[in-house]
């Protein structure tokens, strides 16, 4: 009995870490999916790569306009280690505005991490999947939209 126990609890214990292994991953989206995707929610995207031609790190940048007056930013990076240093100097600068009163979330797990501040009137959330980072710095009174934008983006 005691050996059959045994047995059942290390099954379990296999099948919890096969499930957890595939729960650490996020599937990136291309520049493509990123203007088809916020197109058909009503945004107008825009190539702003050219801005940054000075950092040869970023490979392509996009940016969704919705018409009342917010944007989401989508960028498309070299490399891992380059991904995570944009993310790293983004969510630094969003910390170093965070009022006295204000709501963090953070995440980093497998091949991707999220940071969201809400303080001061204003919603900020950073998302790196692989070699891309979603950017977003609006007004609180747009975090629910936001909040559905990025749910359909899958970030």
């Amino acid at each position: 009995m005691k050996m059959k126990k045994i047995s059942i609890i290390g099954a379990l214990c296999i099948i919890i870490v096969l499930a957890l292994t595939g729960c650490g991953k996020k599937k990136a989206i291309t520049t493509s999916e990123f203007i088809s995707k916020t197109e058909s929610l009503g945004f107008t995207t825009t190539d702003a790569t050219s801005q940054y031609a000075e950092f040869d790190h970023v490979k392509e940048a996009t940016i969704a306009q919705h018409p009342d007056g917010y944007q989401i930013e989508f960028y498309s990076i070299d490399n891992e280690a380059n991904t995570e240093g944009m993310f790293t100097t983004n969510k630094n600068t969003f910390e170093a505005s965070k009022g006295n009163v204000s709501a963090e979330s953070s995440v980093s797990l497998g091949n991707y991490a999220t940071y969201s501040l809400t303080s001061d009137g204003s919603y900020m959330y950073l998302c790196r999947v692989d070699t891309t980072l979603l950017y977003i710095h609006v007004e609180e009174t747009y975090k629910d939209s936001v909040k559905d934008v990025i749910k359909e983006l899958g970030y």
